[in-house]
């Protein structure tokens, strides 16, 4: 009798763990915090969709578009996540300064439990790398060797380089930046650095836009009967840039700065109905059909996925395996090797080593090779 009853009580003790442990995944939440659809419109609809295909475990919010002067948002962003007991893991994309702050005030409040995620950072590498879990970031710096490869094979003379100084502060951008300088003058390019205004200063974004669409005639009537290319290290500059060099035909436009079939190329092109996140393959054809309406296959370039899109879907995907047991570890580097297959067949991903030789073990980045338009135009009708 004593044996059956010790029997029961065990039962019951494992059943009671058994709906516990139930409980908590069913209540789990995984945040996912982003820029809106005017600093980072791929980020968002990211998290909009992973929001609409499970309502019940994600919940997302944004910072502001003005993220420089209202930092401590960014910080309160982060804090009201963490406020919420249910929430296990933050996703963040981009990690615009402030993260870092974030993820401490999260340490401050006992919340070291979450699972912190961020991609495309812009603090320093070595810094938030200590700060977050798991960095995800476009390979910058070997972009230098991409993206000059593609102007080489064009036949580029030129190249335009937009930014300012708060992106030229971040050690990625430099590193790439660097590295085009390099390799332009290697291949015989010239390099020309342009200021731009800062999208985040107070005049916004729409000052930065109406720079470009007047910058690049004049500099292509200043570099008249030579091939030009275009490059800006700003989301909200891609649209622009990719309008004004439409019906340039000696201008060349190599890659957006989040490499991507749908950053800025649906609008331009008036491809409303491409939703990023879908079919890449059929959105590249689509898009190939319309450049060659304007004579301008040979002229555009990009990544064959959105990468931003992707480190929002990988880190949630990595985030749910982690809160519900599949991994046990905050950062299982075969575990998000397996899921950048499974997403982004043919990337390379690697660890980022620093300028001092130091190898960050959370800091993966992704390189894809760049996509050639022509080979995405329908066959003539016979």
């Amino acid at each position: 009798m004593k044996k059956l009853l010790c029997m029961l009580l065990s039962i019951a003790m494992l059943l009671s763990l058994c709906v516990g442990a139930m409980a908590e995944e069913g209540t789990y939440k995984i945040a996912i915090l982003t820029g809106t659809t005017s600093q980072g419109e791929e980020e968002f609809r990211a998290a909009e969709r992973a929001k609409a295909a499970d309502p019940d475990h994600i919940i997302t919010d944004t910072y502001p578009d003005s993220f420089m002067a209202e930092m401590e948002t960014t910080v309160s962003k982060i804090v009201a996540f963490g406020s919420d007991p249910d929430v296990k893991a933050i996703v963040m994309c981009q990690g615009v300064p402030g993260a870092k702050a974030g993820f401490d005030r999260l340490k401050e409040m006992g919340r070291d439990d979450i699972l912190t995620i961020v991609g495309t950072p812009q603090e320093d590498p070595a810094v938030i790398s200590a700060a977050s879990d798991i960095v995800m970031y476009a390979d910058e710096i070997k972009q230098g060797d991409t993206i000059m490869e593609k102007c080489a094979e064009w036949g580029v003379e030129v190249f335009i380089h937009y930014s300012f100084p708060r992106h030229m502060a971040m050690e990625l951008i430099v590193g790439r930046h660097d590295l085009l300088v390099a390799n332009a003058e290697a291949l015989g390019i010239e390099f020309v650095d342009v200021t731009a205004p800062d999208p985040t200063a107070e005049a916004g974004a729409s000052a930065s836009q109406q720079f470009i669409l007047e910058d690049v005639p004049q500099q292509m009537e200043k570099y008249a009967g030579k091939k030009v290319a275009f490059f800006t290290t700003n989301c909200s500059m891609q649209e622009p840039l990719q309008t004004a060099i439409l019906t340039q035909p000696n201008a060349y436009y190599p890659q957006p700065c989040c490499p991507s079939p749908y950053h800025a190329f649906p609008a331009v092109l008036g491809l409303d109905q491409l939703e990023a996140g879908g079919n890449d393959e059929d959105a590249l054809r689509q898009i190939a059909a319309k450049l060659d309406e304007y004579d301008a296959v040979g002229r555009y370039s990009t990544w064959p996925a959105p990468v931003a899109m992707s480190i929002i879907d990988i880190g949630v995907a990595y985030a749910e395996a982690y809160i519900n047991g599949e991994i046990t570890e905050r950062n299982d580097s075969e575990a998000l090797n397996a899921l950048f297959t499974e997403k982004l067949g043919g990337a390379t991903i690697e660890n980022y080593t620093n300028a001092d030789g130091e190898t960050l073990d959370n800091y993966y980045t992704i390189l894809l090779e760049p996509v050639n338009f022509a080979d995405y135009l329908e066959p003539a009708a016979e």
